[in-house]
């Protein structure tokens, strides 16, 4: 059977993808880089294998004879999953297999934020000896309050880890935990806007969808503390980024760590990259080569199930738009 893989690969990548790619099964690097590419390289596809590329309605509709659409990683929203189910194909992530590495950078520009991590260490390479300078402004995570917004796999885990530096943890989310499981989080349940108002990190965790593009925008950016920082390191479009660029540039909030942005890559001349309170990376939060390997493996096995007619894990499977 062949697996068609369509983003534009890295040596890295194709090591780990050939390496544990299972017995019986072709595997096609395609390397398009246009829509059009796309259409040819799934026309004989019996598997579609994607890491961050678009999946777009003409690219379903060419894939006539595929058996499934798998995701490595959580985010669905790039593909036409309602035009896939429509054609009967399943669209599946690996669900939880970049939890850690996602957690783990949400907590890291938390800090860096913080801390003024990038100003700290460019100032020190290049002979500037800033001890004394960098302490007004720098803070601890001990003894603040985290907000978390969408408390998923990776929200629980940003849980444990700010606990950890004896933050407190408030949630928002779409669906409430049970009382007991709110009591074994040690967490507290707060509409959005009491999140946010009372808040002095807030991190977003919640997938792209209708609901949640521009979830934060100028009024609720409006409804922060001048001392509170914003994290995001879902999708880029759940925040305004016009309005929280000139919330940093008038210091209406005190900073931000963005993995994700609206148009990716952004312009070399986006406004983050002039402000001194943001700490900017380039959308790598579920990108370790553990998180990697793990989603290859748990990709495959999807397949492979797939390929003898057993079921997927629920959790995996995509949610179709307009189906509750």
């Amino acid at each position: 059977m062949k697996i068609v893989f369509l983003d534009v690969t890295t040596p890295a990548m194709r090591k780990v993808l050939t390496e544990n790619l299972p017995t019986g099964f072709d595997l096609v690097f395609a390397d398009v880089d246009t829509e059009d590419k796309a259409v040819a390289a799934v026309a004989d596809a019996d598997f579609i294998f994607v890491w961050a590329s678009h999946v777009p309605t003409r690219v379903v509709e060419a894939a006539r004879k595929a058996k499934l659409i798998q995701k490595a990683g959580e985010g669905t929203d790039r593909i036409d999953v309602a035009t896939a189910a429509r054609l009967g194909i399943p669209v599946a992530k690996t669900s939880g297999s970049n939890s850690a590495s996602v957690a783990e950078l949400a907590t890291l520009l938390m800090l860096a934020t913080l801390r003024h991590l990038p100003m700290a260490h460019n100032s020190t390479v290049s002979g500037r000896w800033l001890k004394f300078d960098l302490r007004p402004g720098s803070y601890e995570l001990r003894g603040k309050q985290v907000g978390i917004v969408g408390l998923g796999k990776i929200g629980k885990i940003v849980c444990r880890h700010v606990q950890g530096f004896e933050a407190s943890v408030v949630y928002s989310d779409a669906f409430r935990l049970p009382e007991a499981e709110e009591a074994r989080l040690n967490v507290q349940y707060m509409p959005l806007d009491d999140l946010l108002r009372s808040s002095d990190v807030v991190t977003l965790h919640v997938p792209l969808l209708p609901s949640t593009r521009g979830l934060i925008g100028r009024r609720e950016i409006g409804l922060m503390k001048p001392t509170a920082i914003l994290v995001n390191t879902c999708r880029g479009a759940v925040v305004d980024e016009e309005a929280l660029v000139d919330a940093l540039r008038s210091r209406r909030i005190r900073g931000a760590g963005i993995d994700v942005f609206a148009k990716e890559p952004p312009d070399p001349n986006h406004p983050f990259f002039s402000l001194d309170n943001v700490v900017v990376t380039p959308h790598y939060g579920g990108g370790t080569e553990d998180a990697e390997l793990e989603g290859v493996r748990h990709a495959y096995a999807n397949i492979v199930r797939v390929s003898r007619g057993e079921p997927l894990d629920p959790a995996d499977l995509a949610p179709v738009p307009g189906v509750a």
